[in-house]
């Protein structure tokens, strides 16, 4: 049975004034401080289930979705019951913690397997959340509006996130440029790191431009424009056999992500692994 305290709290997001209902959990200790209201909590989209096990992408709810979606030649189907896909295949879906020997592929991963390198050296992700109108507009205020302290909504989940994965010997963040990190006074990716043992290991070079005025035709490009490289301590490290794991806000294409697990890969490192917030299915239309 829950209670309602007499104590308030106030949403991280909308700042309205809300009572905590509380379980027996949060008496003991073992259920985590309410940081926004029942109204935006229900909002956001939890990713629990996937149908890709390298890039984490999400079973996709049958009203957010358009086609099919191909899985290394078979399809995932509409479920007229609840209104989710599952695969042609029988298997419903995959479950979202890390994957040890990853094998069902989505399209996109597919197509990155064709590049010679990430063909044997591959780049494994998951994130937390769909990026939903929601997500969308909540990202904004934290990362272009300077909200900074919207990162307390996900640093736990992403370290709950990386359970799974078992070894990892360094902990980084995907880098802003200069010019970037003046406008916004803060790294979005660097605050959300803050439950890791996190270290300062790539560095921008040049300018790529913004990633949110891309298209995702520009944005798969990024891969080949080299974009990041090591700070000068980083370089005169030995990465050999290294498991490596990258922090960053949003996942769509995977372009930037990889463009950075290169770096590690191409000095021998044994694994990359990548946490986010989000992650991006489709295109976001938000009709109100």
């Amino acid at each position: 049975m829950t209670a309602i305290l007499n104590g308030s709290d106030r949403c991280l997001y909308c700042h309205n004034v809300f009572s905590p209902e509380v379980s027996w959990q949060s008496f003991v200790g073992v259920e985590a401080k309410k940081l926004l209201c029942a109204d935006c909590d229900s909002k956001l989209d939890p990713i629990k289930m996937i149908c890709c096990d390298m890039c984490g992408r999400p079973i996709q709810r049958k009203e957010k979705t358009s086609g099919r979606f191909s899985l290394k030649g078979k399809h995932i189907l509409s479920n007229e019951q609840n209104g989710d896909f599952i695969l042609s295949t029988g298997t419903n879906s995959l479950s979202p913690l890390f994957s040890h020997n990853p094998s069902h592929l989505c399209s996109d991963c597919q197509w990155w397997s064709t590049i010679p390198l990430l063909s044997t050296h591959p780049v494994q992700h998951r994130a937390l959340y769909t990026y939903n109108v929601f997500m969308q507009e909540l990202i904004a205020k934290f990362k272009y509006r300077g909200d900074a302290k919207l990162a307390e909504l996900f640093t736990d989940g992403l370290k709950e996130l990386t359970k799974s994965i078992g070894r990892i010997d360094c902990v980084t963040v995907i880098p802003l440029t200069d010019e970037r990190l003046w406008e916004r006074g803060f790294n979005q990716s660097a605050l959300l790191a803050q439950a890791f043992p996190w270290e300062e290991i790539l560095q921008r070079r040049g300018t790529a431009g913004k990633q949110s005025k891309r298209g995702r035709k520009s944005r798969l490009a990024v891969f080949h424009e080299h974009i990041f490289e090591f700070t000068k301590e980083a370089n005169e490290r030995i990465w050999k056999d290294k498991c490596i794991l990258i922090i960053d806000d949003i996942y769509t294409t995977g372009a930037t992500l990889r463009t950075a697990a290169e770096l590690f890969y191409r000095r021998g490192a044994a694994i990359v692994y990548s946490v986010t917030v989000a992650r991006a299915v489709g295109q976001i239309k938000n009709k109100t």
